[in-house]
């Protein structure tokens, strides 16, 4: 069999994976009274707590060998077996090395919601690319700006080491005694819909999982996650406020300390995640695209200047963005998007346009004359944007979508595009 050569887009992003910046040495960290954290073994953290004569993991890290690192790193503090494993959610990064805690023999029961659905990063050339650029992995180290959450370090993800869930939870809240410690499971959708969060009453301790970080929301960054719904999670985030929680660990960064400070910031989260979504669903309403809702839409002032909200890993345009893809699909509203170029058509066709000393204003007259309606819509729409309230913008660009319409097969966007034209007539002076 001949060896079929990699793409060259595909050996550079496997290349960058080799070279991945090394993140910070890991630390354990003492939360609270036998409960411990592991930061810095990688992208994603792990908690311990230590009950009377056994121990119970939260989550497991992105790879056997971070989770070994950190089992090794945990003995020294706590050398205990383990009565319990809980799940926060099923992304891998936060599953994949409990059997290197635990082993394989005499297992704990391995808690997550019914729902638990394991999830891998997507493994494609394209991923692999955007995930570079990402966190910056061909970057020499001058250039590189540090991410909230760093890259995976190198390392092999031993597919062996995860352990799948086998105490599913169908409830709300499930309330646990477990190596005389008091645990209660709470169902929290949000960064991902079989989220959970754990919370040690007795030690007024949240293990947030992902639902929460020191930084503004990164799940909405459009770079391959899906869509959230956002007032789902401020639910889930009023649900963790409502515990009043002394400790506050989440499944990235560092812990947060205070039952002040951790009301004010899981508040501000909510009120965050509130005031996108209720911004960008009134500006839908009002017919704004999602290019113009990404440039208007700014937070009130109090919650801009959060800490908890600095755009140090999401940022505000791409979670306006991920709203209304949610809701309104790909489709930005402009019919003449309906039909729109290909990126390489428009290059050539703005060349010429630059090349032939022409106006808009003449170019969009020259393309109606010469009935290429779908480069007359352009025109027009730039003409818009330029001066909205010139009628005869709006004229040419009805003539334009009509044209459109005459020469289009589907009847949704036949209708779609002389239902345009029409709006912009009926508004005609």
């Amino acid at each position: 069999m001949t060896a079929r050569r990699l793409p060259a887009g595909a050996l550079a992003a496997a290349l960058a994976f080799l070279h991945a910046p090394g993140v910070i040495a890991g630390e354990i960290v003492k939360a609270a009274e036998g409960v411990y954290a592991a930061i810095g073994f990688g992208p994603s953290n792990s908690v311990v707590v230590a009950g009377e004569d056994a121990a119970i993991l939260i989550d497991a890290h992105h790879a056997a060998a971070a989770a070994e690192e950190a089992a090794t790193a945990y003995r020294e503090v706590v050398d205990l077996p383990f009565a319990a494993v809980v799940y926060t959610h099923g992304d891998r990064r936060h599953v994949a090395g409990a059997a290197a805690f635990t082993g394989r023999l005499l297992l704990p029961g391995i808690y997550a919601r019914s729902n638990f659905s394991l999830r891998r990063q997507a493994a494609g050339v394209e991923a692999l690319r955007r995930r570079q650029r990402q966190k910056g992995l061909l970057l020499d180290d001058g250039q590189r700006s540090p991410t909230l959450i760093d890259p995976l370090p190198p390392g092999a993800d031993i597919p062996d080491r995860y352990l799948p869930p086998d105490q599913l939870i169908h409830g709300d809240r499930l309330r646990l005694r477990l190596a005389g410690m008091h645990l209660e499971l709470v169902a929290a959708p949000g960064e991902a819909q079989d989220h959970l969060y754990v919370w040690l009453p007795e030690r007024k301790v949240l293990i947030a999982g992902a639902n929460f970080h020191q930084g503004f929301p990164g799940s909405l960054d459009g770079l391959g996650a899906p869509g959230r719904d956002l007032e789902e999670w401020a639910r889930s985030l009023d649900r963790m406020r409502a515990e009043r929680a002394e400790v506050l660990i989440p499944g990235h960064t560092r812990p947060l300390f205070g039952a002040q400070a951790i009301d004010r910031a899981l508040a501000d989260y909510a009120a965050a995640l509130r005031f996108i979504e209720a911004a960008t669903l009134r500006g839908i309403d009002d017919g704004l695209g999602p290019d113009e809702l990404a440039a208007a839409i700014r937070l009130p002032p109090l919650l801009a200047a959060s800490e908890v909200l600095a755009q140090n890993h999401g940022t505000l345009e791409w979670a306006v963005r991920s709203v209304y893809a949610r809701h309104m699909g790909w489709f930005d509203g402009e019919a003449a998007g309906l039909v729109p170029f290909p990126p390489r058509t428009l290059a050539w066709r703005l060349r010429e346009l630059a090349e032939s000393n022409l106006t808009l204003d003449a170019a969009l007259d020259g393309a109606l004359l010469l009935k290429d309606y779908r480069w007359a819509a352009w025109l027009a729409d730039q003409l818009r944007q330029i001066e909205p309230d010139e009628a005869r913008h709006a004229e040419r660009k009805a003539r334009a979508l009509e044209g459109m319409a005459a020469e289009i097969g589907n009847p949704q966007a036949r209708n779609y595009l002389l239902s345009a034209a029409k709006e912009l007539r009926l508004d005609l002076p």
